[in-house]
């Protein structure tokens, strides 16, 4: 069969001096060797410590390079708790008949990348390690909220004391073992404070991840070297006083971290020693190198994809027409590239609303003009979700019109957010609600720049480079609020000379800097689920100490008290009712402006083969799984049928 192949090339054009004669010489694009896998796609981890990382970038890098007791099964799209699979367990766990007891037996043939065996030892020291981190922004309060005695040094981690009173708790807490009990050398108990029945799914994630601790403890700081200090200070930040693990690795995954430069790429290496041996499709390994590229050049990445000189790109939503047949329903280039989009995710996509203070770079405070409520409902109505869906997610994805909660678990309800649509006269209603507050004029003249000069009457929209979805959003919101100032019954007597509305790109680790140190006033990102339950939705955005909600500083004690409610409710119906409450309060307070629910759009040449490209509803970390991949390429060049996952 006859392919119809991008050819890419390069052109040099040499003048000869006084001749005026060029010469050209051209150049054909190179495609990886057969072992080796190139991905294309944005931005960069924000840390290789799996305790400390909690995004979805750095997650995708660990599952493939560490692994947790127990993971969705391979080659599926199930998020079922009884599908999950043993991974460094060996078995399901025993559970108690009050469902407080998770008694886990352990494989007794892993080792780590660095030869250190694998026991239930190595196990309460990796949970302790993360929680001596307890990293504000990182993932280990849903292994502290769970755990008996945990949710105590959460407590502290987040006291206006901490640096007293979470050494006290932690070393408390470990001292008494009440949330983790070693039975034997292959035995590992959990004891949950109540019978929270998505412990499993939580056991799957990389705040469970377990790395090796002679690897850790023979690269720590000085203080740090014995077993019970577990490699880190109390409460150590990654960023300000980083720890190895924040740049290096040592798992008992089938991958290897060998370098990574940021902003570049990172390269992955198979451990020719891996542990898992049985199980495992004949092909397993036979990606030998991984090359994770930074390009955030959308059209470039598209471009090398279809030139063979990448193995699979990331392709945005707002490019999804560039490699998507909208009559055929499947890739526009079939021979050459597959298009996968095998249904939704449980993803999100929002922005949130600073309702505190926005710091600047220099260390300089403004308060937020959006902790005024009818500014941020100003806002919400003043957004096109149909131009942004039909612009920027193009049919993969619909609208989140359940705010925190996705289609697909228990609580989703569309009844709280039928009401917020696009409409410039409520926007412009709205609007002139909030300028009868003078607060909100005292906070718009005083808001600053990133690197804190003066900036009076302007709002800062900041997106990540390379995400040309948010991109898109930025505009949107820039017209809509533009729109309304512009409104001949807008009241703009407080600002004669208008408010401006601004957007800067900013490189994904920065950006992220931005959002942690509250350096926006309104930010643009995505949620990536964790496990599979409304929890891992509601925490982050509705609890007043989650990731978002701490980061934007809501604070709604209501739904801090339902969302503990909720947690331990064991009756579906009774547990989704407290869910439509939180649902409605968030509603009604506009903290997030809610975008879209996230469908899956993915890439890669038809060379490329494997379980490990399956989907599944928990995207972003599960996204691809190297070891159950391969390409081949003399199947590709013969024209032979492509079946993506065998």
């Amino acid at each position: 069969m006859e392919r119809n192949q991008l050819i890419a090339i390069v052109v040099i054009i040499v003048v000869v001096a006084g001749a005026g004669v060029a010469f050209i010489f051209m150049t054909g694009p190179t495609r990886p060797l057969e072992d080796t896998f190139v991905y294309e796609t944005i931005g960069n981890p924000e840390f290789m410590d799996p305790h400390a990382d909690y995004e979805n970038y750095g997650g995708f890098v660990f599952y493939n390079v560490y692994e947790t007791l127990y993971s969705p099964p391979f080659g599926s799209a199930s998020t079922a708790t009884e599908d999950l699979r043993p991974n460094l367990a060996s078995a399901a766990p025993v559970i108690s008949a009050d469902g407080l007891n998770y008694t886990v037996p352990l494989r007794h043939d892993v080792v780590f990348q660095d030869g250190t065996p694998f026991n239930a030892s190595v196990v309460e020291w990796n949970f302790y390690r993360a929680a001596k981190m307890f990293y504000l922004s990182g993932p280990y309060w849903m292994i502290a909220e769970v755990l008996e005695g945990g949710q105590a040094v959460e407590d502290a981690a987040f006291s206006e004391d901490s640096a007293t009173e979470f050494p006290a708790a932690f070393d408390a807490w470990v001292a008494s073992g009440a949330g983790i009990e070693v039975i034997d050398e292959f035995t590992i108990k959990f004891i949950l404070s109540d019978s929270f029945g998505y412990f499993m799914p939580v056991l799957t994630y990389t705040a469970s991840a377990m790395m090796s601790p002679t690897f850790v403890l023979a690269h720590a700081d000085t203080n740090f070297t014995t077993w019970d200090s577990y490699g880190v200070d109390y409460l150590q930040d990654p960023i300000e006083n980083p720890n190895y693990m924040v740049t290096h690795t040592c798992g008992t995954g089938p991958y290897m971290l060998t370098e990574w430069i940021p902003d570049s790429y990172i390269h992955l290496t198979l451990n020719e020693n891996y542990w898992r041996t049985f199980d495992v499709p004949s092909y397993a390994g036979s990606i030998k190198h991984i090359y994770l590229k930074t390009n955030e050049d959308t059209t470039g990445r598209i471009l090398n994809v279809r030139a063979g000189t990448s193995d699979a790109v990331m392709v945005p939503r707002t490019n999804a027409m560039d490699v998507y047949n909208n009559v055929t329903l499947a890739s526009l280039y079939p021979d050459d590239i597959y298009l996968s989009k095998a249904g939704y995710g449980y993803g999100l996509t929002f922005m949130g609303f600073n309702l505190y203070r926005v710091n600047t770079t220099v260390g300089t405070w403004f308060e937020s003009p959006f902790q005024n409520l009818n500014l941020r409902k100003a806002a919400s109505y003043a957004f096109d979700y149909g131009a942004f869906l039909a612009a920027a997610v193009q049919g993969f994805g619909f609208r989140a019109d359940s705010g925190a909660i996705p289609l697909g678990l228990v609580g989703y309800n569309t009844s709280a957010y039928l009401d917020i649509q696009y409409n410039i006269s409520r926007a412009v209603d709205m609007w002139n609600l909030a300028v009868q507050d003078p607060v909100l004029i005292t906070n718009f003249a005083g808001v600053k720049t990133d690197t804190g000069t003066a900036a009076a009457n302007t709002i800062q929209l900041y997106y990540n480079s390379g995400n040309d979805e948010r991109q898109k959003a930025c505009l949107l919101v820039k017209d809509g609020l533009e729109a309304v100032f512009a409104d001949e019954d807008a009241n703009m007597t407080a600002f004669p000379d208008g408010i401006s509305v601004s957007i800067q790109a900013l490189e994904w680790s920065n950006y992220l800097a931005h959002q942690r140190y509250r350096q926006m006033m309104l930010f643009f990102v995505g949620w990536g689920p964790d496990y599979p339950d409304p929890d891992n939705f509601i925490f982050p955005f509705g609890y007043s100490r989650g990731t978002n909600g701490y980061r934007i500083r809501y604070n709604n004690t209501q739904v801090d008290t339902w969302y503990f409610e909720a947690k331990t409710e064991v009756n579906e119906t009774l547990r989704a009712n407290i869910y439509g409450r939180i649902l409605q309060a968030m509603a009604d307070d506009f903290p997030y402006l809610w975008t879209y629910q996230q469908g899956e759009l993915r890439v890669w040449r038809t060379w490329v083969h494997g379980d490990g490209l399956k989907w599944n509803p928990l995207s972003g970390v599960y996204s691809f799984y190297f070891y159950h991949m391969y390409k081949d390429y003399a199947a590709y060049d013969g024209g032979e049928a492509y079946s993506p996952y065998v």
